[in-house]
């Protein structure tokens, strides 16, 4: 399960916030003001975290990781359709929040589903692969930018979240309020 959501968060996350600048400027902007719309998206970045800590061990972290990438997926679509300076920040913004948020969670949330005895190993082998996913992603993204533009860049990103959601939420078992030893067996 932590396999499969790798693969495509790496491509959910990074595939949006690398290539913001570029998204921008196929959408019509000159490079300065492309990067300026970055820097207001990006200042979000600890706001993810910071407001998740306020009811990250209140709500089950599977539900949490399942609406951020739905978050991500949405807000993303929206992106690709908005033409307002303020609307196109909110919307990134959202993105943002919603890539920080999720960030936050699946670090957490797997830690919690493997025995101490395995643990940094199990962490370490679901992880590698979304390092081998972001080998490619930024070929996948660009191959649907050329392809199809923005929007399809960021319908293969929203799908990708999609995925996750998906995974996690039919595949992922609830660990909040249940000790390490119950949620390994």
């Amino acid at each position: 399960m932590l396999s499969v959501f790798h693969v495509f968060q790496t491509v959910g996350l990074y595939g949006f916030s690398n290539w913001v600048p570029t998204f921008l400027m196929h959408q019509g902007l000159e490079v300065t003001a492309s990067l300026a719309y970055t820097l207001g998206i990006t200042l979000v970045m600890p706001c993810g975290p910071l407001i998740a800590m306020w009811y990250g061990d209140r709500v089950e972290r599977k539900w949490q990781i399942v609406g951020s990438a739905l978050l991500v997926a949405v807000a993303g679509l929206c992106f690709a359709q908005s033409r307002t300076p303020g609307l196109t920040v909110l919307a990134g913004a959202l993105v943002t929040l919603g890539a920080t948020t999720l960030s936050y969670n699946f670090h957490a949330y797997q830690s919690e589903l493997y025995p101490t005895r395995v643990r940094a190993r199990a962490i370490g082998f679901v992880y590698a692969w979304s390092r081998l996913s972001g080998i490619f992603s930024g070929f996948l993204v660009a191959y649907a930018l050329r392809g199809g533009g923005v929007s399809a860049a960021l319908l293969l990103i929203a799908a990708c979240m999609g995925i996750d959601a998906l995974v996690i939420g039919v595949l992922g078992p609830a660990t909040r309020g249940r000790s390490l030893e119950s949620i390994s067996q």
